[in-house]
Parts: structure tokens; C-alpha cells; sequence
């Protein structure tokens, strides 16, 4: 179908789509796996500073509150921790 200025319309804004039916999924969830979507989805829905302190909590109640030394796999577990909850702090800015 052309317009009067003679360009085509584009086959899909004909379609009527309610505000409902759009896709709220970003493009880019496209280039993820489906764990890592699920995972943002799961960091959206909790709010990044609630996640941010748990992340927190549980690296201070391994690290000062336990009684067990750490291993070297425990460490840089925790340390993957503080990584995360760094990461994510950072969404939030």
C-alpha cells in the first residue's frame, strides 16, 4: 500500500496492538542465555539494593561471624560474592 507521498507502509503497523501485547522483553535478551535473563529478571524483581544487601549479609556472617577458617575456595567464592553485589550496586546508579 503506498501514501500519498508514494512510500510504502510498513506490513505490521497495520496490525492492532494493544499496549498490553507489546513485547516488554529488551532486544538484548535476545543475545542472552536464558539463565542470565532469568537472573536479571530476578535482580529486577528483588531491587537492587535489597539484593545488594543480602549479597552483603552473607559475606559479613561467613567472614565474621563463623568459627571455621576459610579455605582457599571459600575465599574466592566470597570474593565472587563481593564482585557481584558490586556489579549490581552499580545497575542501580
Amino acid at each position: 500500500m503506498r501514501t500519498d507521498e508514494n512510500q510504502t507502509n510498513c506490513p505490521h503497523c497495520n496490525q492492532n496492538i494493544s499496549g498490553d501485547e507489546v513485547k516488554i522483553t529488551p532486544k538484548i535478551s535476545k543475545m542472552l542465555s536464558p539463565a542470565q535473563v532469568q537472573l536479571l529478571d530476578y535482580a529486577h524483581y528483588l531491587d537492587a539494593p535489597d539484593l545488594v544487601n543480602a549479597l552483603k549479609l552473607v559475606h559479613d556472617v561467613t567472614i565474621y561471624h563463623s568459627h571455621e577458617l576459610l579455605d582457599e575456595a571459600e575465599k574466592d567464592a566470597l570474593f565472587s560474592v563481593k564482585g557481584l553485589w558490586e556489579c549490581i550496586a552499580r545497575i542501580k546508579e
